[in-house]
């Protein structure tokens, strides 16, 4: 998009602006013009700085040193052989092309050197819109057309051409049809909103639209239709059309910003049609045609023939809120209030309270049976049943599964089935059987229940996702398997095969052949489809009142929402077909930018892969898996989210990838993938484990070396101590000075010693000490005779 602030990129969530301050070859932020050419370049004029492209992410502005007539660019087209049509303001007619740029300007029969569009015609003619009239460039020059020659005008404001030969052009003064010379004027008269034409568009059907000063104009078949400020847009001011490859419509205005515009899938019915309230709670449909609503002011509504009638009740439901509502088979109608059930017929309000033996607690579903008799659940006085003038009760105490009823529904055999905040209960021959998270079901909570021909039960939870009961057997399915949402207060079929159920954010739908696979095991998973006020409603948030929806003879969906009653014709429900384009648009590596192709240094822990789809309809209810190459085993479910990081990842080479679904479930033909390699430390090679083992066995060998060393150096100091000893025991077989008196000997050292010290510390030899007899008798002669020496 081109605004007055720069270029914008829009992928449906996120906007993204490029300007002068974070691209400098965009000079001026002021874009007036944008063309992709075939080879993918995306063009940008602008006021005062001249032509930008864009190519492969990569910007180039182009000025008045490279051709350009004029630094402003109002205008661009591409003819059959890439040449490059360029409008300027004052400058003329610039054509780019591999040689340069060419200009043309009034010399050459161009109208005025003010331009205001460019176009190339289905016959592949150059036509220029001047300020004095529209220019067809033939055989080298141009033929300039004006208010003479039947156009509305002579300042033209806009042109497109249609597929076949006719070429639009928009004045000031209104629009003209030209084909081969001949001439239609439309003005205001004509249907057109405004004279003052500023845009033109072409569309994929051939409908052209038309943006003027007074609002958007259609022309299709011959006729105008047109949208406004009434219809939406924020401005009646528009200045730029285009549809996209989904089939929506993008309308820029003039100080209002963009709008996209599209078929619905859902129409709300409100305050247009006569709904006063639009707060409604309860639908049921009329036997007469049509449908009753009850809101939750207590206001009474017949809807028919596309219009709302208010249902005068007086004093009877006024502070309150309809609950409940039912048409039975003669016509009457019931009215379930928090206070109150009421009886409607002939104008005539009867009242049903505790005097008739119905228990004092708010009305929340009413049903007639097959034999016609009526049965009311209340919100905390179980199941009640009419009969003649006064009601029968059944609670809990009778084996009903729970006290507050809110879903009843008759099977083919004439038994009950009633849904209750304490279960499933089934009421036959006088006999209640209950079904609750003991015999399988997922949550005891029963907010509505829908029989199948064949006798399948859908039972819708509270909280507890959807069931089926068939042929006895219970299956669940929950969002974990694919359900929008946990809670669902009413289903409807479409006799399409499949089921629609509303709740708190939305209407969905899923098919019933789906369910039927994923309950034997043939999916793993259910696809569940949305809606929401991009579809048409006012509000997403639908009312639990019963019924919470309603199925029309004409196979019309309605549901009751904050805002008005939500109507869906799944006959006529336009699917989105179309595979979103996918794509990386950044990745982000420590914070820091990764460009393509970077070998990725050693020790990079946090990387961000940012990645979007190209889906418009419903851009955040698009889903997305994606996986990273080398790392990742499987697809990983992104759901909606938009980014995905990694952390800690091992060196090595990786290819992310990405791949997108629309909300109706439709993937990408292709995945977008960005490719980058990790860069290891040292430590982490492969060769690293083999060093080291290498040099475990080198420090080995090493170690036993001079272990080896270590213990012959050892061995050679006991040697010479074992030599040193042997020489000192030789000396004692040689001459020992002895002193004669003491018997010391003296040492080399020069020291006397003991002789026994001496001859211990020089031989192996020790001493024993006794007493010879001779130092007895000489010591001892007193005893002598005791002292037994040979001890």
């Amino acid at each position: 998009m081109g605004t007055q602030e720069g270029l914008v990129r829009f992928d449906g969530v996120r906007f993204v602006v490029y300007d002068r301050v974070n691209t400098p070859e965009i000079r001026m932020n002021h874009i007036q013009a944008l063309l992709e050419t075939r080879d993918g370049t995306l063009w940008v004029g602008t006021f005062g700085g001249g032509l930008v492209s864009r190519t492969a992410g990569t910007f180039r502005t182009y000025g008045a040193a490279d051709g350009l007539s004029a630094d402003t660019v109002v205008a661009l087209a591409e003819d059959a052989e890439g040449s490059l049509w360029i409008a300027t303001q004052g400058g003329g007619l610039d054509r780019l092309t591999a040689d340069g740029v060419k200009v043309f300007g009034t010399a050459d029969g161009l109208g005025s050197l003010t331009t205001t569009s460019v176009i190339v015609d289905a016959r592949g003619a150059i036509w220029v819109g001047t300020a004095h009239g529209a220019s067809r460039f033939e055989n080298g020059r141009f033929v300039t057309y004006t208010s003479r020659d039947g156009l509305a005008g002579d300042a033209i404001t806009a042109l497109a051409a249609d597929r076949d030969g006719t070429v639009w052009i928009g004045t000031d003064a209104g629009l003209t049809e030209w084909r081969d010379g001949r001439t239609v004027t439309y003005t205001v008269r004509s249907g057109l909103p405004h004279d003052a034409v500023r845009t033109l568009y072409v569309d994929a059907a051939g409908s052209l639209w038309v943006g003027t000063r007074g609002g958007l104009g259609r022309l299709r078949d011959g006729v105008f239709s047109t949208l406004g400020v009434r219809d939406g847009l924020a401005t009646n001011n528009v200045t730029a059309v285009i549809q996209d490859r989904e089939g929506s419509y993008w309308i820029g205005m003039d100080g209002g910003g963009v709008s996209r515009w599209r078929d619905s899938s859902f129409t709300t019915y409100g305050p247009q049609q006569g709904l006063s309230d639009e707060m409604v709670y309860s639908i049921a449909g009329s036997r007469s045609g049509g449908f009753w609503a009850g809101t939750y002011a207590g206001m009474l509504y017949r809807f028919k023939d596309g219009r709302f009638q208010q249902l005068a009740t007086g004093d009877h439901l006024s502070h309150t809120i309809i609950r409940a509502l039912l048409e039975d088979s003669h016509g009457d109608l019931w009215i379930g209030t928090e206070l109150q059930l009421l009886r409607y017929k002939s104008g005539t309000f009867v009242e049903y309270g505790r005097s008739r033996g119905l228990p004092g607690f708010a009305i929340r579903v009413m049903f007639e049976d097959r034999e016609g008799r009526i049965w009311v659940g209340t919100d905390g006085g179980g199941l009640s049943r009419l009969d003649g003038d006064r009601f029968v009760t059944y609670t809990a105490r009778d084996g009903l599964a729970g006290d507050r009823v809110r879903m009843i529904v008759q099977d083919r055999d004439g038994s009950l089935w009633v849904g209750s905040y304490g279960g499933l209960s089934h009421f036959k021959d006088g006999v209640f059987q209950a079904y609750t998270t003991a015999q399988g079901l997922s949550h005891n909570f029963i907010r509505s229940l829908h029989l199948d021909a064949d006798g399948t039960l859908w039972i819708a939870t509270y909280g507890g996702g959807l069931n089926r009961m068939k042929n006895g057997r219970i299956t669940a399915y929950g969002t974990r398997d694919g359900l929008f949402s946990a809670t669902a207060f009413q289903i409807l079929d479409d006799s399409l095969g499949n089921l629609w159920m509303s709740c708190n954010t939305g209407v969905f739908r899923v098919s019933k052949q789906q369910l039927e696979d994923f309950s034997i095991g043939r999916i793993a998973s259910i696809v569940s489809t949305s809606y929401d006020e991009a579809d048409g409603m006012k509000s997403r948030e639908c009312n639990g009142g019963n019924p919470a929806g309603w199925r029309t003879a004409d196979g019309r969906l309605w549901f009751p929402t904050l805002k008005g009653i939500a109507m869906v014709e799944p006959a006529n429900l336009r699917l989105n077909p179309q595979p979103p384009p996918v794509m990386v648009e950044d990745v982000l590596v420590d914070g820091r930018p990764f460009k393509p192709g970077e070998r990725l240094a050693p020790g990079s822990r946090r990387f961000e892969f940012h990645y979007t789809g190209l889906s418009f309809i419903a851009p955040k209810r698009m889903r997305f898996l994606y996986r990273l190459d080398g790392f990742d085993g499987d697809w990983v479910d992104a759901g909606t989210d938009r980014v995905a990081h990694y952390t800690r990842i091992p060196p090595g080479a990786y290819r992310f990838q990405v791949k997108a679904a629309t909300n109706d479930g439709v993937w990408s033909t292709s995945v977008a993938s960005i490719s980058f390699v990790l860069r290891p430390y040292f430590y982490q090679t492969a060769f690293f484990y083999p060093l080291c083992a290498l040099l475990l066995v080198g420090a080995g060998a090493g170690f036993q070396y001079l272990r080896t060393r270590h213990l012959r150096e050892r061995e050679r100091v006991l040697q010479e101590k074992v030599d040193e000893a042997v020489a000192h025991l030789k000396r004692l077989s040689g001459l020992l000075p002895i002193c004669a008196s003491c018997k010391r000997i003296r040492d080399d050292s020069g020291y006397w010693n003991q002789i026994e010290a001496y001859v211990r510390d020089h031989s192996e030899a020790e001493f024993s000490h006794g007493i010879c007899p001779e130092c007895v008798a000489r010591l001892y002669p007193d005893v002598v005779d005791v002292i037994d020496t040979d001890t």
